[in-house]
């Protein structure tokens, strides 16, 4: 896809570090909540609009979605009462695949028909460095926001490869949605920036890009006004 890259590798905020560690913390948190609740309740409303509800084709499949997503709110929630000495010298890794399966069928199930999402993952893809719930909640956040890039609806691709180095595996999230100017490219990545209004704006980006250099990886952003948007992970692979 055609489109201006941005490498923000070297993007700053203009807060002090312990006061923006602190903001991106406690509103990461409650950002990628806020998105799990969302899962759920879509999942549920999907259900109380179904006259038939016990045997509703498919409603197996909706009350699964909705349990995954409020299991992983409380996975979101124990990890924030670990103390630091019971995770020092873990290494969390992470099976792409199986992420972007349970992701793809977390979605799937609530997201209205008008989006389609398609995940490709390359063959003999290495495990990768970084905590399993992070990485699904990180795409997770990509894909809300390519959902909301496209109100019209459309494909949403999540593609899973390894770097030509073999060193890195690189995870894309493209949508064909409204695009970016080069103007809110630039600030896609600062805290609580946002061009949607009123609310919890400006947090998933920001919260995306801090997980993945927390695990040694870095992220790229490609988007075009009026064409769509790419934005991939690149996280570092264990052999």
């Amino acid at each position: 896809m055609s489109g201006t890259e941005i490498d923000v590798s070297a993007a700053r905020t203009n807060f002090p570090q312990d006061r923006l560690a602190l903001q991106m913390s406690t509103a990461g948190i409650v950002h990628d909540l806020g998105n799990l609740i969302q899962v759920a309740s879509s999942a549920l409303n999907h259900l109380g609009r179904d006259p038939n509800i016990a045997t509703a084709p498919g409603a197996v499949t909706v009350i699964a979605g909705a349990k995954s997503a409020l299991e992983r709110a409380g996975c979101l929630v124990r990890q924030t009462i670990r103390t630091a000495k019971e995770i020092e010298g873990v290494i969390a890794h992470a099976n792409v695949a199986i992420c972007l399966a349970d992701v793809h069928s977390l979605v799937r199930s609530a997201w209205n028909e008008n989006i389609h999402l398609e995940v490709r993952v390359g063959s003999n893809i290495p495990l990768v460095r970084c905590d399993r719930v992070g990485l699904q909640n990180a795409v997770l956040n990509l894909l809300f926001n390519a959902r909301d890039a496209m109100p019209d609806g459309g494909l949403i691709s999540v593609r899973a490869s390894l770097s030509e180095s073999s060193n890195q595996v690189d995870v894309c999230v493209e949508d064909h949605g409204i695009g970016m100017t080069s103007e809110t490219m630039v600030r896609a990545f600062d805290l609580f920036f946002t061009t949607k209004g009123d609310g919890l704006g400006g947090v998933g980006l920001p919260m995306v890009k801090r997980f993945v250099e927390e695990s040694g990886g870095s992220i790229d952003l490609e988007s075009t006004l009026g064409s769509g948007t790419v934005v991939t992970l690149k996280l570092p692979a264990i052999r």
